[in-house]
């Protein structure tokens, strides 16, 4: 797809009602009827991207209404406070409305990653999240600041203690992109799919 705005802009636009519509490339074979509703698992941006699609308004020309085939969301470590800057205009459009009545919403952060001590990346990520740029007295995963991991309107919430929010020390490379976080991954510091923490948010979906 030519993206003449670069990775920041979609078809030439920031603007979420400006973005082209895409038809994916290939064959795909015809979904069946569906047989049930789904429980949908969102982590870091899939988190918002989830909001877009249970709505029933039309994002970059689609609408998904994905809440008829989901009976709950979870999401992990998702930034979804409102912020300033191209990247944050698709959580502004998903913070328009509330997610759907018929969908059970669980928001968990986490906490022990402190912007103003645990590298650059920490630092840069909170500062990101917030208007006037300074995360460094913000805690958090490491990428997203507790308090927007919680901002999901009418979401249950849970915070983890000392979890980190990606499995950094497993990835080749990521060393180098945030040492200090691969740091403490290698250490034994759980992310939010490691068994330790996934015991402290999975149980709430078998409550539905």
């Amino acid at each position: 797809v030519h993206t003449p705005g670069g990775i920041w802009e979609v078809g030439g636009s920031a603007e979420v009602q400006e973005y082209p519509i895409v038809e994916p490339r290939g064959h795909f074979p015809e979904a069946g009827a569906a047989r049930g509703r789904v429980a949908l698992i969102g982590h870091s941006a899939g988190g918002w991207i989830s909001r877009v699609y249970l709505s029933k308004r039309r994002y970059g020309g689609r609408a998904y209404d994905g809440s008829q085939l989901v009976h709950s969301l979870v999401t992990l470590g998702a930034p979804l406070a409102d912020s300033s800057g191209p990247a944050f205009r698709g959580v502004a459009w998903a913070n328009q409305e509330p997610p759907p009545s018929t969908v059970r919403c669980l928001a968990v952060g986490a906490t022990g990653t402190p912007g103003g001590s645990s590298g650059r990346l920490t630092r840069d990520a909170y500062s990101f999240c917030v208007d006037g740029g300074d995360g460094t007295k913000l805690d958090g995963d490491g990428v997203t600041p507790t308090f927007s991991a919680l901002s999901l309107p009418g979401a249950e919430t849970r915070v983890l203690d000392g979890v980190t929010h990606f499995p950094w020390g497993d990835v080749p490379g990521a060393g180098l992109v945030a040492p200090d976080l691969a740091k403490e991954h290698r250490a034994g510091k759980p992310w939010y799919g490691s068994p330790s923490a996934m015991e402290q948010w999975a149980d709430w979906l078998h409550r539905a």
